[in-house]
């Protein structure tokens, strides 16, 4: 998502709510308030989705390759979780 996001003040939200929404389902619109202080960020529930997945699978990318550092450093140990290991 490369889209620049719409910047309007945060009155717009009262008076034009409407316009808001169907700006959102283009892009973010960031709502300011005096001073262009960033107070409010509005997405589409389909960008929030999309956003949540990509943080999640992201993640989980993290997790591997922190593992795989762990292992690779001697920090961790591998540890065999075959079925033979519970018999005894």
């Amino acid at each position: 998502m490369n889209v620049l996001p719409t910047i309007a003040p945060m009155s717009d939200m009262r008076i034009r709510q409407a316009e808001i929404v169907e700006k959102a389902k283009e892009g973010p619109v960031v709502l300011v308030e005096r001073g262009s202080k960033p107070a409010l960020v509005v997405v589409s529930p389909e960008l929030w989705n999309s956003l949540a997945e990509q943080l999640e699978y992201l993640e989980d990318v993290a997790a591997v390759y922190k593992k795989k550092w762990e292992l690779a450093t001697g920090q961790d140990d591998l540890i065999d979780i075959s079925p033979e290991m519970g018999q005894g």
